[in-house]
């Protein structure tokens, strides 16, 4: 949990369509094609958000001579007994937004194969090149571009790709345009996959449905290989891209093992958050220096990071350097922000920056090296999925469409404590999940590269 977000009970109260388009009466077809009983209560099953004791002692407050238990909880995903939408009549639109990550077809996959197979959902559509794909004439009332049709046949095998089937894009998360859009289609059901830029977007158009009071349930699911989005303890697509980023830093390692005074540098992506190259160089366990954005780069005197790196080289006689691409900004001048089509900060290139500070370095000391730069970055992001990220994805989409099936709306499908759960919209938007430097996957890292806690 991030420390620095303070939150209530009610932070994580769930949104449903119940509430005004009245009950769930419908009984889960589950029933029959499950054969199950198995099914999750509202207001009975809930997960804890902090599960320390700390945490518990804090929600426990004395009241009247007793003791009142008011902790922040989740509402646990699952099947419900009734659900709200009729199968038969039940419009489905599902959306990949953002930059590519591995996992994206195999969700697309299980939203499409539970939602045919399971609940018995005749029209679903998949919506092309991400929130572009609602793109349309609002007085032709033609779309900018068409809309597929999908069933169980038609997303077979898509998980032995990468990328997404659908298309993805940045940008054009117009709320009121994306909602006239779900209107003009007759749109029940609206599934968006997609990182922290594609889920505030989400959220924006859930602000739009309410202000027009129409019945459009809308399911977040959390893609990013950054793994920083918030009440999600991973992301799909995260461990897929660690696999690759270890290959890298292998690669790397093995020409600095190879050369003279040879150095391996790895950038490996992280805008925010230095989770993917701290748990890549934690699998790796032989890398010399790790640099994330949480840490503060300083370069230079005795107890800076060049200094440092010369020092391991003539000691070990190679080294290996994973950055991640957020790492070290400030050491840029500034300059006047561009933004990409999502709104992220475009991000000044921390590799080549620091392939050419360290080559100088030892230029200027005389001594010879042998500097071999990897940037991996699309290769990360465009691959297959490793078995365990492609059960996580089925996991995840199986979870989402029991959510909107069951009417829940405005919310994401988060995964704490082992357990799926639903995180409103209005928290996720609430900031980025970031590496903590005090906990055991950073003091990892410090363990196993012998680096300082802090450079300077």
């Amino acid at each position: 949990m991030n420390r620095t977000i303070e939150i209530t009970p009610e932070t994580f109260l769930i949104e449903s369509l119940t509430q005004a388009f009245g009950q769930a009466t419908f009984p889960s077809p589950l029933k029959v094609s499950f054969q199950t009983e198995n099914f999750i209560e509202d207001g009975k099953d809930r997960v804890l958000v902090d599960i320390s004791l700390e945490g518990l002692l804090k929600a426990s407050r004395p009241n009247s001579g007793h003791i009142l238990f008011q902790p922040s909880t989740f509402e646990l995903a699952g099947p419900r007994e009734k659900i709200f939408w009729n199968p038969d009549s039940l419009k489905v639109a599902i959306v990949t937004c953002g930059g590519l990550a591995p996992g994206l077809n195999n969700v697309v996959q299980n939203l499409v194969t539970f939602l045919s197979d399971r609940y018995r959902v005749k029209h679903i559509y998949g919506v092309p090149y991400g929130y572009q794909g609602f793109t349309h004439d609002p007085l032709t009332k033609r779309f900018a571009f068409g809309w597929r049709r999908l069933d169980s046949l038609s997303v077979q095998n898509i998980d032995f790709e990468g990328g997404s089937v659908l298309g993805t894009g940045r940008g054009h998360s117009n709320p009121i345009s994306i909602v006239d859009a779900l209107m003009l289609r007759d749109i029940n059901i609206l599934f968006t996959i997609g990182g922290d830029g594609t889920l505030a977007g989400a959220n924006a158009i859930h602000q739009e449905i309410k202000r027009r009071k129409v019945p459009i349930s809308l399911i977040g699911i959390p893609k990013t290989i950054d793994n920083d989005v918030l009440w999600v303890s991973k992301t799909f697509g995260f461990e897929s891209a660690v696999g690759k980023a270890v290959e890298a830093l292998r690669c790397a390692q093995t020409e600095a093992r190879s050369a003279y005074h040879g150095i391996g540098l790895v950038k490996i992506m992280g805008r925010n958050s230095g989770s993917l190259t701290a748990t890549a160089a934690v699998a790796m366990n032989d890398i010399d220096f790790v640099l994330v954005p949480e840490v503060p780069l300083r370069l230079e005197g005795q107890n800076g990071l060049l200094n440092a790196i010369v020092r391991k080289v003539l000691d070990k006689g190679y080294i290996t350097i994973a950055v991640a691409e957020g790492a070290g900004q400030d050491l840029f001048p500034p300059s006047e922000i561009e933004k990409d089509a999502s709104g992220n900060e475009k991000l000044k290139d921390i590799g080549k920056y620091l392939q050419k500070l360290i080559t100088d370095e030892f230029k200027a000391r005389n001594i010879e090296t042998t500097l071999k730069y990897i940037d991996p970055s699309y290769m990360l992001r465009s691959q297959t999925t490793s078995a365990d990220d492609s059960v996580f994805c089925a996991k995840l989409g199986q979870n989402a469409v029991h959510a909107a099936m069951a009417g829940k709306t405005g919310c994401m499908i988060g995964y704490a404590h082992e357990r799926f759960t639903h995180v409103p919209l209005s928290a996720v938007s609430m900031g980025k999940k970031r590496l903590d430097v005090n906990e055991p996957l950073w003091l990892s890292v410090l363990a196993a590269t012998g680096q300082p806690s802090y450079w300077g």
